[in-house]
């Protein structure tokens, strides 16, 4: 009997640190790496919406080549996930001193630049949110709700491309915080969008993943787009997964920018 009642203890305090989806018993210093919406302890306002990219699953025959020019379009519009940024300059931080040594740190802003003025003018011809990068970089590498909104690189589940997390109110919807974590796992490489031609002579490596294709695909939700897995969108920058060798998710398709008008009209 007093076995049993030991064990259930330990087992208490071991699930304690574990953040449980729409539960207030979870300890803010681990934060989860599976997809979902979860409760925010000592934030009883707000939630924090995880969503993970993930590989493509391997198709059972050999396929064409997938990074190639001019894009193919997708024009099924992309949904909203139930969140908007608030109108106005956003700023970002970003951890140049974890970025892998075949994408290069000093690309990371080039990178971060041209994928959010891809989305934020997509917010309109007057776009309704811009972004502007902090003067001092961080040197964060993992999640946590502490006012910044970062891209790094980090460790991650060892599934997951990459991983973000929104933080926002859950009466109004719009967002206080967001972070995005590259997995360090994976091989990346850069594809610089400046040097590309159509047709297309290069294109990302093919055996790793195209960092800022990735990162826009992140960013998109920010701005507060969804996740969509099906083959109607698999050319959408917001299709849910990813592929080594793939550039087509730096640019945006007209579903994705339907998408972000219809969220800031």
């Amino acid at each position: 009997m007093l076995i049993g009642l030991i064990l259930a203890f330990i087992l208490s305090l071991a699930g304690s640190t574990v953040w449980a989806k729409n539960s207030n018993d979870s300890d803010e210093s681990t934060l989860p790496e599976q997809e979902g919406v979860y409760d925010v302890p000592g934030h009883p306002d707000m939630k924090v919406r995880v969503f993970v990219h993930r590989a493509k699953p391997a198709p059972p025959t050999p396929q064409p080549p997938v990074c190639y020019l001019p894009d193919p379009e997708c024009t099924v519009t992309i949904g909203g996930a139930g969140w908007h940024l608030p109108a106005g300059d956003w700023s970002y931080t970003l951890n140049l001193n974890s970025v892998p040594k075949t994408v290069g740190s000093a690309n990371l802003e080039t990178m971060a630049t041209d994928a959010f003025n891809r989305w934020s003018g997509a917010t309109g011809a007057t776009p309704k949110v811009t972004f502007s990068k902090t003067v001092t970089n961080t040197t964060v590498t993992k999640a946590v709700l502490d006012g910044k909104n970062i891209i790094t690189w980090g460790r991650a589940n060892g599934s997951a491309l990459a991983i973000t997390y929104i933080w926002s109110s859950k009466i109004t919807g719009v967002v206080t915080e967001v972070d995005t974590i590259m997995n360090t796992k994976f091989t990346w490489s850069w594809s610089n969008p400046a040097n590309w031609t159509s047709p297309a002579t290069t294109c990302a490596v093919q055996n790793a993943y195209d960092a800022q294709g990735i990162l826009t695909h992140e960013l998109g939700h920010w701005l507060g787009l969804n996740d969509f897995y099906t083959t109607e969108y698999q050319n959408a920058t917001m299709y849910g997964y990813g592929a080594k060798g793939e550039i087509k998710a730096t640019t945006l398709s007209t579903g994705d920018i339907n998408g972000i008008q219809a969220i800031y009209p």
